[in-house]
């Protein structure tokens, strides 16, 4: 029997000392934290506690008192806002105490010089995708880092404590671009196939376009102010003399990594054009993206689309404006400035005169890409004189009128053109192929619009029935008969 106490007595010993060392931990958890950075948790003092520190339920915790390690209390110096009691605590380490004259500022200043001396290596917590990161710590007051390059927070810790990191930065963007146009209208534009990168484009060209910005997990917030947590991205696009494809919507997160996914978004276009969507972030607890390595905490997104120049583009300058806001609330949570691209179109006047440079009517004209080679292309005329370029048209020609034979062609990329003559004044002779290059942008003044002019020559008069033409023909024809009466009358005389 008393060898069966014994061992009960023992084992309930073991499991005490078990539930006391278990009782000396705690969880310490880092919210607003980020996957790409490290969090090191670096022990200053043992920390004890009078009343329950394991149990937010139980008896409450009454108070707390920190102890020092005998081999650290050489840190203590003159200078230190701490001082050393002669008191022990139960661990039989010397009780230790802020000076009264010490501010809180006064211990976190020192700590960030001094902390690593007392404990050289820091531990280490785990990153989890909810955006905590967390480790189970002896109970303690802890400096603690990120890689960010400042400290997130000192504190006590018992069983469970949280602290916030407040570090995060900001996203950034958006920065949008025209990257190409539409290529087989580049081709016959110049002639080499070269996609132009710049915001020229004729009405009906396919324009595409990019939008970058930088996302984050968190977004920081100035001063001691909790940093706000990412769950949705919103995109928006105003655009004017654009009609966006919503179907041609491409969104890349962690463009440029090896961790790059394709996300499905749902484009929502309304009656004015404004094309909107939304970018989740959240999965529940956890963020659904992750900064990459070498990224920081950033992850950017690349968004590609096209947008088709309407003919309201060949009276104005077609602005596309792109906004970036999170958490639903545009008003107040915009990202950055909003980014705007302007496409232009372009245009010229045609003048029509004569040899004297007064205008000349009755011409019509068609006009070509480049050289001329290729099909005249199409118009649609907005008013007598005016004509909007328009590949859907059925008309090519352009016809000058009013009194200064002038007509305005609209809506045309800046590129070479060649004018051709095919309906000729009457009394004129047909005029030679123009070239037509340096067209003006749409928002030109009307003064300074590219002004082509092309002149008609009156035809050459033929001769006359009673010029010298024919003339010389009766002439001869006299020669001829009276040669021929001098022959006949020299023969009767011969035979007489």
């Amino acid at each position: 029997m008393k060898k069966i106490v014994s061992i009960v007595l023992a084992l309930a010993l073991v499991l005490l000392c078990v539930g006391a060392a278990m009782a000396d931990n705690g969880t310490l958890t880092i919210e607003n934290a980020t996957a790409s950075q490290d969090y090191v948790a670096y022990k200053i003092f043992s920390a004890e506690y009078t009343g329950n520190a394991a149990s937010s339920t139980a008896t409450p915790i009454t108070g707390v008192v920190y102890t020092i390690a005998a081999a650290k209390e050489s840190l203590i110096d003159a200078n230190a806002p701490f001082e050393i009691s002669t008191a022990v605590g139960q661990n039989g380490e010397h009780i230790i105490n802020k000076k009264t004259t010490a501010s809180d500022q006064d211990v976190i200043d020192w700590l960030k010089d001094n902390y690593s001396s007392f404990d050289a290596t820091g531990t280490a917590l785990t990153y989890n995708e909810n955006g905590t990161a967390t480790s189970s710590l002896p109970y303690g007051y802890y400096y603690i880092t990120s890689s960010l390059g400042t400290a997130i927070s000192v504190d006590t810790l018992n069983s469970a404590v949280s602290v916030k990191d407040k570090n995060p930065s900001t996203p950034t963007g958006p920065d949008k671009e025209i990257t190409a146009e539409d290529s087989s209208v580049d081709e016959a534009l110049d002639g080499s196939g070269y996609q132009k990168k710049l915001n020229e484009a004729g009405v009906g060209s396919v324009e595409t376009f990019t939008v970058d910005f930088n996302a984050t997990n968190w977004k920081k917030a100035a001063g001691n102010v909790e940093a706000t947590r990412m769950t949705v991205y919103n995109f928006k696009d105003t655009p004017v003399g654009l009609d966006i494809n919503t179907s041609s919507f491409v969104v890349t997160v962690n463009y440029g990594t090896s961790a790059a996914e394709t996300v499905t978004v749902t484009p929502v276009k309304d009656a004015n054009g404004v094309v909107t969507f939304d970018i989740p972030w959240v999965d529940g607890d956890n963020f659904k993206y992750q900064a990459q390595a070498g990224n920081g905490e950033l992850i950017p997104v690349h968004i590609t689309y096209t947008a088709t120049v309407t003919a309201a583009a060949a009276t104005v300058v077609a602005p596309n404006e792109v906004k970036i806001a999170y958490n639903n609330d545009p008003d107040n949570n915009q990202l950055g400035e909003p980014s705007t691209t302007t496409t232009k179109t372009y245009k010229f006047k045609l003048l029509k005169t004569d040899a004297t440079n007064n205008p000349l009517l009755g011409a019509e004209f068609e006009l070509y890409y480049g050289d001329g080679t290729g099909s005249p292309l199409h118009f649609t005329m907005v008013e007598a004189g005016v004509y909007r370029y328009d590949a859907s048209a059925q008309n090519t020609h352009i016809a000058p009128v009013g009194d200064n034979a002038q007509a305005l062609i609209l809506g045309l990329d800046d590129a070479s053109y060649t004018l051709k003559e095919v309906v000729v004044p009457a009394g004129y002779n047909k005029a030679a192929d123009k070239a037509v290059t340096g067209l003006s942008p749409v928002d030109a003044a009307d003064a300074a619009i590219t002004t082509v002019t092309v002149v008609n020559n009156q035809g050459t008069e033929l001769p006359s029935t009673g010029g010298i033409g024919t003339t010389i023909f009766y002439i001869l024809g006299g020669l001829l008969v009276i040669g021929a009466a001098v022959i006949l009358v020299a023969r009767r005389k011969a035979q007489d």
